[in-house]
């Protein structure tokens, strides 16, 4: 009889850890990314005795040691080789893992044995694995069949959506979470960065205060060469640090854009109907612009639901807003050029001050339906 239980425990031991692989195997096939994807440049060409690879950054705590590691592995995950360069020395690890634990089978230089555990954790919890040899050359030629190349990243591979528009007079942009710690305010800034670094522009908004870092880096230390409240330059150091360890840039003007561009007009294949729209229009669109949205706003204070039609030109440097509220009808014309909006036009004088928020809400949802002519 206990031998017969014990039977049934192994098996069921044995199903188990079969569904573990099998879970673990679809996990790692569904990960498969670009270069493109990864947090930092590979410091070392991926094992091609392998299947796939990631970077992994990490940082040895008690000597404040950052390390840039390629790990190489194949599909299941139940071997794994590392290679880095700590301190002008170049490391390599070869390890085995049977789900729980991991085995390392050698170390080249015997430094890294303590650390590879953790760093080989990372690697399967930021689960961005990149195909080698003829399966990464195969994703590539797929993806860049008739597409321009991508410098950097595009928008959506950032941490979070941009709460302000990035400057152009830069090269390149990203966006920052941020918590100022001893009062627990929670900042998402917009960096724009000059292609070397060497100047940043940096906006976020605290307490309801629109902030401005202009800031200038000579590869040591920040110089904050203009602060519009005087708030922002004991932070902006540590949040351009951020910015440069993330590493993850929307260029402007080149192949990032040019796939974005290539999105929306496939996107525009299928512009936007009316029954996209958050609510049925109050208003005919303004037939003067190109394409219009509705915004559903509260103004808070007396709590006033308002649907708002807003019709706009193709680049979004003017609308023209209508809606009703308590009876009147309202409108404002608005120019806007990329970083604040001007009220032009305000029909009865009592809308100026909401518009811009409307007109914020409105490009945030980002749904536009051609205006028929």
């Amino acid at each position: 009889m206990k031998k017969k239980v014990l039977a049934l425990v192994l098996a069921a031991a044995m199903a188990s850890s079969m569904a573990t692989s099998v879970s673990v195997f679809a996990e790692a096939e569904a990960a498969t990314a670009t270069v493109a994807d990864l947090p930092a440049e590979a410091q070392f060409e991926p094992n091609a005795d392998y299947d796939e690879y990631t970077v992994v950054e990490y940082t040895i705590e008690d000597i404040q040691a950052d390390l840039v590691c390629t790990v190489s592995t194949n599909k299941d995950h139940t071997e794994f080789y590392l290679e880095c360069n700590f301190y002008g020395d170049d490391q390599m690890t070869k390890t085995t893992y049977d789900g729980k634990e991991y085995t390392v089978e050698e170390d080249k230089t015997g430094f890294m044995k303590g650390d590879t555990p953790a760093i080989l954790d990372k690697a399967l919890e930021q689960n961005i694995w990149v195909p080698i040899g003829d399966a990464a050359a195969s994703d590539d030629a797929a993806a860049t069949d008739g597409a321009a190349e991508i410098k950097g990243v595009t928008e959506d591979k950032l941490p979070a959506e941009p709460q302000f528009e990035a400057n152009k007079d830069y090269d390149k942009w990203t966006v920052v979470e941020y918590t100022i710690e001893d009062i627990q305010a929670d900042l998402v800034c917009t960096v724009s960065a000059k292609e070397d670094n060497s100047e940043f522009y940096l906006e976020c908004n605290f307490y309801g205060d629109d902030q401005m870092t202009k800031t200038t880096y000579d590869g040591k230390e920040y110089t904050v060469e203009e602060d519009k409240t005087g708030f922002m330059k004991g932070d902006t150091p540590a949040i351009l640090d951020k910015a440069i360890e993330q590493d993850l840039w929307v260029y402007f003007d080149n192949g990032a854009d040019a796939a974005e561009a290539t999105d929306d007009a496939a996107a525009t294949d299928g512009a936007a109907t009316a029954a996209d729209l958050p609510a049925e229009a109050q208003f005919e669109p303004n037939k003067d612009y190109d394409e219009y949205t509705v915004v559903e706003y509260t103004i808070e204070d007396i709590q006033a639901d308002l649907v708002c039609t807003v019709s706009t030109n193709k680049d979004h440097t003017e609308f023209y807003l209508e809606c009703n509220f308590y009876g009147d009808d309202q409108m404002t014309k608005t120019t806007y050029d990329g970083k604040e909006y001007t009220v032009e036009e305000d029909k009865t004088g009592f809308m100026k001050g909401d518009t811009p928020a409307i007109l914020d809400k409105a490009l945030e949802q980002n749904i536009w339906v051609p205006i028929e002519k």
